[in-house]
C-alpha cells in the first residue's frame, strides 16, 4: 500500500516556475555555449527543464546539440 502524500510533500514534488529574472543569466550562459548540464546545475534545474525553457523563450537549439568530434 502506498502512503498518502501530505500537502507539503505534494508541493515539493511539483516543479518550480521560471522567474523572468532567470532568463537573462540563462541566455548569457547559452550564448557562451555552456552545456545544458552545467546550466541546469547552476540554475538548480533539470536538464529537461533547461531545454524546455530554451524552446519556450526562443533560444537557438544549437547550443545543446552534441558537437562532432574533431578529426586529427
Amino acid at each position: 500500500m502506498s502512503n498518502p502524500q501530505t500537502a507539503s510533500e505534494m508541493v515539493s514534488a511539483q516543479s518550480k516556475r521560471w522567474a523572468p529574472a532567470e532568463d537573462d543569466p540563462f541566455r548569457k550562459m547559452a550564448e557562451a555555449n555552456i552545456p545544458p548540464e552545467l546550466i541546469a546545475k547552476a540554475l538548480n534545474r533539470s536538464v529537461h527543464a533547461v531545454k524546455a525553457r530554451a524552446y519556450t523563450i526562443g533560444l537557438p537549439l544549437k547550443w545543446f546539440k552534441p558537437k562532432a568530434p574533431k578529426e586529427k
